[in-house]
């Protein structure tokens, strides 16, 4: 038993000697560094601002340790990301020299999607240790085209003249007849109408054209809307075409869709649509593509501004006033 008793206390003292030479440091984990932003142009920032998609932005700032740094980041985020650790823009290393000071130059772009992103420098040593941060620099991207959902025109009535039928993406506003007049009509892009003009098949009608879009300049007026006496509105010469590429969703930008409007009404470019190319003879075949939910419409108007058309909805009732289109539209400023 006293062998037992001997053992535990050796193993107690051995304990408490080991521990009295224990040495303990609390890893630093603080934020000990100190960062400055140089505003050595118009471009570089040094506080909050607000700038156009892919707006060129630069970044020039110093950052000094009480310890030695092993990578000095600038980290980007959305504050909505909620991310413990950020995304780097940037990550250098800090290798050579006096390691406990650091400057460099980042030049980039803004992003292309509008939004609120945050800039802040972070450093950490060896051991990954975090030694600071700086204060963060907020970049706001607006948009540089508007977005408009849930748009709708209907087909034109006889009577009353009051369905609207035309629409204006400056005013983002849908015109009827009565509502549009002289006084608005140069604002408007297109017109909308059920076209009941038969299409052939190997001789045989096999239906109609149906929705149709179309800019008011577009001649002869067709029958369906020849009630509508617009002799001496504004005609303006929209062009369009359907197109599935760049897709809608993907136009986040002004730019992209300038681009995706110009690569595709260099060819093909129509001011009604859908296309309609009647055939001939006992045979006749005439060939069109109808439009429908989920067509995209890229168009450019006679001021100069891009946009895309996507159609979201179609409630076809022939050409009953009751037909109508939903949409969506993106359009540069």
């Amino acid at each position: 038993m006293k062998k037992y008793i001997t053992l535990l206390g050796i193993i107690a003292a051995l304990a408490v000697m080991l521990s009295a030479c224990q040495k303990t440091t609390d890893p630093i984990n603080a934020n000990v560094i100190t960062v400055s932003f140089v505003k050595a142009g118009p471009k570089f920032l040094t506080d909050d601002i607000t700038v156009n998609p892919k707006d060129s932005i630069q970044f020039q700032y110093t950052v000094t340790s009480p310890t030695p740094m092993f990578t000095v980041a600038l980290a980007k985020a959305q504050p909505s990301s909620n991310l413990v650790i950020p995304p780097y823009a940037f990550l250098d290393s800090v290798k050579t020299g006096n390691l406990q000071t650091f400057a460099v130059t980042h030049k980039m772009i803004a992003d292309s999607i509008a939004g609120v992103y945050n800039y802040n420098v972070i450093a950490r040593d060896a051991n990954g240790i975090y030694l600071g941060s700086s204060k963060v620099i907020t970049v706001t991207v607006t948009p540089d085209f508007y977005y408009y959902t849930n748009r709708q025109v209907f087909v034109p009535d006889t009577t009353a003249k009051t369905n609207p039928c035309y629409y204006s993406s400056s005013a983002n506003t849908s015109f009827s007849y009565t509502t549009a007049g002289v006084a608005n009509s140069p604002k408007i892009d297109f017109g909308f109408f059920f076209n009941t003009d038969s299409v052939y098949t190997k001789g045989k009608t096999t239906g109609v054209v149906g929705p149709t879009i179309y800019a008011l300049n577009l001649t002869p007026t067709p029958a369906q809307i020849s009630f509508y006496d617009i002799s001496t509105w504004t005609k303006n010469a929209t062009t369009f075409k359907v197109a599935s590429s760049p897709s809608f969703s993907s136009l986040t930008s002004g730019g992209a869709i300038k681009q995706g409007c110009i690569t595709n009404l260099k060819s093909g470019a129509t001011n009604k649509l859908p296309i309609v190319t009647l055939g001939s003879g006992s045979s006749r075949t005439d060939t069109y593509t109808a439009l429908t939910t989920g067509n995209e419409i890229f168009f450019k108007t006679v001021d100069g501004r891009y946009g895309v058309i996507s159609i979201t909805w179609l409630n076809l009732v022939g050409a009953s006033k009751a037909t109508y289109m939903n949409f969506e539209v993106k359009v540069t400023q």
